[in-house]
């Protein structure tokens, strides 16, 4: 898996995403010990805790896996294009000449 650069918003969301994931599982898990000694009235708030944190683990993947497909793109396009070798600037495949610094390819 590609994971987004450091102080990305990407990151941020992920990483906020997997903190509310934890919170929630760790107190949806907590209430139902003693869930199962009082009755519905803590099992139901603790499952939907439990089921709010798993949609959260769910939106991380999902925010995780747009990353990695919009990286797998722009690796895929910049594959196609030519590099200049003076200054490093890509250029379309047909190019004859670099669109930065003029110099032939």
């Amino acid at each position: 898996m590609i994971l987004p650069p450091e102080g990305s918003n990407t990151e941020n969301r992920a990483m906020m995403y997997m903190i509310m994931a934890i919170m929630f599982l760790f107190f949806g898990f907590f209430l139902i010990i003693p869930g199962i000694f009082v009755g519905l009235g803590l099992i139901i708030p603790a499952l939907c805790l439990i089921v709010l944190g798993i949609v959260f683990v769910a939106m991380r993947y999902r925010v995780l896996r747009r990353y990695a497909k919009d990286v797998m793109a722009l690796r895929k396009e910049a594959s196609v294009k030519i590099r200049c070798r003076y200054c490093g600037s890509l250029n379309p495949d047909k190019a004859e000449r670099c669109i930065s610094c003029g110099a032939t390819l």
